[in-house]
């Protein structure tokens, strides 16, 4: 009896049960600027089942609370390794069209979305003015004087990042963020290329025991991250577990999240 109502908890309850993770930091370019933080909502592995409308509210909803300046999608939109097993593009728009940000709305590609086709979900995101990032750097002009360098790495599930591909730093005094769906990126990445680096993919570990010691390595990372921050090579890594499921319809003592990180 008690496996069985871990199992419905597992399977119908936590699933549902979307967090939000607060997480701050400070840019030492930025000291001088006497402005609010920034303030970024940051969502991924959404995993969008055929039938998971009901979810996909409650996801957008749920960024949508935080009242974000901006927000980060982190890929893994598109679920399973066949278009059956997924969300349409076109169905998720009715979702993604929830989302609104004064600052912008960035998305990176992530592993199943190459299962689907990567350019379907481009599109749509493109229609709503959402801006799907692939190896691309853009410098950012932002209230108070700020400057921000956001650049993106296109996920490498199936093909591997060359260091030539790594976007360059524009300068030491603007403040670098990187996107990568997959954290793995970091043997790649020298010191001082980025101030922070942002990733999903992993899940969390989607099943852990209490405490959040993974059962199972569901998305075959090569290192054990620590949630939300990491810290390798030198670089800051802001990991978030994600919102959806792979491989397994389940989450125990892992709940869905989305994290809203403040940047002063």
């Amino acid at each position: 009896m008690i496996g069985f109502s871990l199992f419905m908890w597992a399977w119908q309850v936590e699933p549902r049960r979307v967090e939000t993770v607060t997480a701050a930091m400070e840019m030492p370019q930025w000291k001088r600027k006497e402005s609010p933080p920034l303030r970024i909502a940051i969502a991924g592995d959404f995993h969008l089942r055929p039938n998971g409308g009901d979810l996909a509210h409650r996801y957008m909803e749920t960024i949508m609370e935080a009242r974000p300046d901006m927000i980060f999608l982190l890929g893994d939109y598109a679920n399973g390794h066949t278009r059956e097993s997924s969300m349409a593009p076109e169905t998720a728009r009715e979702y993604f069209k929830m989302l609104k940000a004064p600052l912008g709305i960035f998305a990176v590609q992530g592993n199943h979305d190459q299962y689907y086709g990567w350019n379907l979900w481009r599109n749509m995101f493109s229609g709503l003015g959402i801006l799907p990032m692939w190896n691309d750097s853009l410098l950012l002009h932002l209230p108070g004087g700020r400057e921000l360098q956001l650049s993106s790495v296109r996920d490498d599930y199936h093909l591997r990042i060359r260091p030539e591909e790594l976007p360059l730093r524009f300068s030491p005094d603007i403040p670098h963020i990187l996107l990568s769906h997959v954290p793995d990126i970091f043997p790649l990445l020298a010191p001082g290329t980025a101030d922070l680096v942002i990733s999903a993919h992993t899940h969390g570990g989607q099943i852990c025991l209490p405490g959040g010691r993974a059962l199972a390595n569901i998305s075959r990372e090569k290192v054990k991250f620590s949630y939300p921050w990491s810290q390798l090579n030198g670089t800051p890594f802001l990991i978030t577990r994600g919102l959806g499921c792979s491989v397994l319809p389940l989450r125990f003592c892992c709940p869905p999240e989305i994290i809203v990180l403040e940047i002063q």
